[in-house]
C-alpha cells in the first residue's frame, strides 16, 4: 500500500502551497519489527506545487519525473501541461527574461533547420513536449561549449526561453524523465530511421558501407586515440559497459548504436549488430574495427584473407598465447631505427612495417607499430620508477622495455602501405573524436545512480549533439574558425522581447556577421515569434501565418 508523506509543508493564507517536500511510502509487514509493518521511501516526489485536503494527491516537481500528478489511491502519475489549474499561480511556467542570449541559438536552429536535422527531429519526436525538450537538450549540449551551466540556467539566460511552451524551466536541470524517453527503443529506432531516410535523399548510398566500432564506458580521452580507445580504464566501472557504433564509411556520421555489457566480446556481438542495422534501417556493414577484446580464434576464422563473406575486419592483436606478438617485434626489431619505415601522425613519429602471417592456421597481414614518442615518455618514466629492477634486465629485455610502451599490432584483411592502414584505423576510431561529450556520458551523476535506461538515452542525446557538430565542422571551410570559436563569437549578439511577442535583435558587430555568413544565415533585425515556431521549429500546428 502507497501513501504520500508530505515534510514541512506550509502554505499560504490563500491555501497554495508555499514550501514542503514529499516522497511516495510503502508499507510492509515485517514480523520481527515491533510494531509489525515498516513504512519505506518507494520514490521522492520532490518539492510539493499543490497537495489536495486529503493530501491523497497533489502535484510535485519529482527530481526524476519533472513535473507531474500523483495520486496515491489508484497509485497513478499524470503529466502536467501549464494550462492546469492545480499549478495555476506558480511560476514554474514563468515569463522568460526580456534581454536574452540571441546569436548562437539562432545560428545554431537556422543551420539545423537547413541541413535538414530539424525536420529528422520533428519526424521521429512527433509530441510538442518530447520535441521540446529534444531540443532544449541539443541545443545545451552543443552551445555551452565545454562550460558547466546546467540545462535549465543556459535556456533560462537564452533566446531559447522564448521557444518552448510545453517545458517547466525547473524540470530541465535535471531531467531523468527525458533520458528515460531517450532511452527507449522506440526513440532510437525513430531517430534513425528519420536520419537515414532523410540523409539518403540527397546520396542513396548512404548508410549502404558502413564500419562498426567499439569502445568501453566511461572513457577517458587521451592525447592519443588510440591509446584511448584501447584503455579499457583503471575505475571499475570502466569495463562495466560497452559502446558499439556504426558509422557510415563516407560521412562518419553515426547510423546506429547498441550498448552491450563489458565482458560481451564475441564474434556474436557482431553479428547482432549486423542483424539490428540490417532489419531495422536497411543497412549492410561491411567493414569492422575492433580492439583487442574481440580477437578469438572465431573471429579471425570468420574473417581472414580471402575469405567469402566480403566484409573488411581489423582488430588489434593482443599479446596472448597464440597470436605471433613477440614473434612480430623480433622480426622488425632491426628494422625500428631505419628511417625508410617511420612517418608522422597527430604529432606523433611512428614506425611502422607490413608482414604477412598466419594466426589460428589463417592468413592475415600484419602491421606492426611503435609509436616513438610513447615508448620514449613510457620507458623514462618506467626507468625512473624501477631503477634497481631496470638495471638487472638482460640487454634483450632492456631493448624490449625501449620500444613496450609504444608498441602495438593490428591484425587485418586489407592489404595497405602502414602509414595508410594507420590512417585508416585512426579515422574510423572517431569514438573519441566524434563526441564532444564523450568525457560526459556519465558525469552528470554517479554510475550508480544511473540506470541502463538513462544510460542509453544520455547516449542517443549525445549522438544527436555529435551529428548537428559534424554537420557544422564541415561547412566551416575558412581556416581558423572552429565551432567552439564560432559558438563563442555569436553568444555577444543580444536581443529583446516586447510584450506583442516581436524579438528585437541588437546591431551584430563585424564579428558575428561573418560567422553567420560562413554559414549562410542573415541576422535579422527583428523576428515574429509565432511565425519562427511556425516555420522554423514546426511547433504549434494551431499558430496562423500571416
Amino acid at each position: 500500500m502507497a501513501f504520500i508523506k508530505v515534510q514541512k509543508l506550509v502554505r499560504n493564507e490563500d491555501g497554495s502551497v508555499r514550501s514542503g517536500s514529499a516522497a511516495i511510502m510503502t508499507t510492509e509487514y515485517d514480523s520481527s519489527y515491533k510494531g509489525r509493518s515498516r513504512h519505506s521511501t518507494r520514490e521522492k516526489l520532490g518539492k510539493v506545487i499543490s497537495l489536495d485536503a486529503t493530501g491523497k494527491s497533489g502535484v510535485f516537481l519529482s527530481p526524476t519525473r519533472g513535473l507531474v500528478a500523483y495520486d496515491s489511491v489508484s497509485d497513478t502519475f499524470e503529466i502536467i501541461g501549464k494550462e492546469d489549474s492545480r499549478i495555476k499561480g506558480s511560476d514554474l511556467f514563468a515569463e522568460p527574461e526580456i534581454h536574452t542570449v540571441f546569436g548562437d541559438v539562432y545560428l545554431f536552429l537556422q543551420f539545423c533547420q537547413k541541413s535538414g536535422l530539424l525536420r529528422v527531429l520533428r519526424k521521429a519526436f512527433s509530441q510538442d513536449r518530447e520535441y521540446e525538450r529534444v531540443l532544449s537538450h541539443l541545443l545545451h549540449s552543443v552551445l555551452k561549449d565545454g562550460s558547466k551551466v546546467s540545462c535549465d540556467d543556459f535556456i533560462g539566460k537564452s533566446f531559447a526561453s522564448y521557444l518552448f511552451d510545453e517545458i517547466p524551466s525547473g524540470s530541465l536541470g535535471s531531467d531523468t524523465a527525458y533520458f528515460s524517453m531517450m532511452g527507449e527503443d522506440t526513440s532510437r529506432v525513430a531517430f534513425f530511421k528519420a536520419f537515414v531516410s532523410h540523409m539518403r535523399k540527397t546520396d542513396p548510398g548512404f548508410g549502404t558501407s558502413c564500419y562498426v566500432d567499439s569502445t568501453p564506458l566511461p572513457n577517458t580521452i587521451r592525447d592519443n586515440p588510440f591509446n584511448a580507445l584501447c584503455s579499457h580504464g583503471i575505475e571499475s566501472t570502466s569495463i562495466q559497459t560497452r559502446l558499439v557504433l556504426v558509422l557510415d564509411d563516407k560521412t562518419g556520421f553515426p547510423v546506429w548504436y547498441s550498448i552491450i555489457p563489458g565482458n560481451v566480446l564475441d564474434l556474436s556481438t557482431l553479428q547482432s549488430t549486423m542483424e539490428d542495422v540490417a532489419e531495422t534501417l536497411d543497412i549492410c556493414i561491411s567493414n569492422f574495427v575492433l580492439d583487442a577484446g574481440y580477437a578469438n580464434k572465431a573471429l579471425i576464422e570468420a574473417f581472414h584473407c580471402g575469405n567469402e563473406k566480403g566484409k573488411t575486419m581489423t582488430v588489434r592483436m593482443p599479446a596472448k598465447n597464440g597470436y605471433p606478438h613477440k614473434t612480430l617485434y623480433h622480426q622488425t626489431k632491426k628494422l625500428m631505427g631505419n628511417a625508410k619505415y617511420e612517418f608522422i601522425r597527430q604529432g606523433h613519429t611512428y614506425f611502422g612495417k607490413h608482414f604477412e602471417t598466419e594466426v589460428f592456421g589463417f592468413k592475415m597481414h600484419a602491421y606492426v607499430y611503435v609509436d616513438k614518442d610513447n615508448a620514449l615518455e613510457g620507458s623514462r618514466n618506467y626507468r625512473l620508477k624501477h631503477a634497481e629492477e631496470y638495471e638487472k634486465m638482460t640487454d634483450k629485455e632492456k631493448n624490449w622495455t625501449s620500444v613496450r610502451f609504444g608498441f602495438f599490432v593490428l591484425l587485418s584483411t586489407e592489404l595497405k602501405e602502414p602509414d595508410a592502414k594507420l590512417d585508416d584505423y585512426f579515422g574510423r576510431t572517431r569514438i573519441e573524436t566524434v563526441f564532444k561529450t564523450s568525457k560526459e556520458y556519465l558525469n552528470l551523476l554517479p554510475l550508480s545512480k544511473w540506470s541502463d535506461l538513462t544510460v542509453r538515452g544520455k547516449i542517443l542525446s549525445d549522438i544527436i549533439s555529435t551529428i548537428a557538430l559534424l554537420q557544422m565542422r564541415e561547412k566551416l571551410s575558412k581556416p581558423g574558425i572552429s565551432t567552439c570559436k564560432l559558438i563563442g563569437k555569436t553568444q555577444s549578439l543580444m536581443c529583446t522581447k516586447k510584450k506583442d511577442g516581436t524579438v528585437i535583435i541588437e546591431v551584430p558587430n563585424k564579428q558575428v556577421r561573418d560567422f553567420y555568413q560562413e554559414l549562410k544565415v542573415k541576422v535579422p533585425s527583428s523576428l515574429n515569434l509565432k511565425e519562427f515556431k511556425a516555420d522554423t521549429l514546426k511547433l504549434k500546428a494551431d499558430v496562423s501565418k500571416k
